[in-house]
């Protein structure tokens, strides 16, 4: 059995942010990385991960942009 008073993986608190499009408080899980996408459950947006600051706690979400391919058109 894992003591969770050893383990700093399970005192850890989910990280905040609020989406750029409504204003929605996300809950991000706290192993989240960069470059990870996520729905916002306000409005539907997708969302990835552009920073994580040093200390946790803190998220910065920027709108998922899909490139199209260049065909030389």
């Amino acid at each position: 059995m894992i003591n969770p008073t050893t383990n700093s993986n399970l005192q850890k608190k989910n990280n905040s942010a609020k989406c750029p499009d409504c204003d929605f408080e996300l809950d991000v899980p706290c192993d989240i990385e960069k470059g990870e996408i996520l729905s916002c459950p306000g409005c539907g947006l997708e969302l990835e991960v552009k920073k994580i600051s040093d200390g946790g706690g803190c998220v910065d979400l920027q709108e998922l942009t899909i490139e199209g391919e260049d065909w030389g058109e």
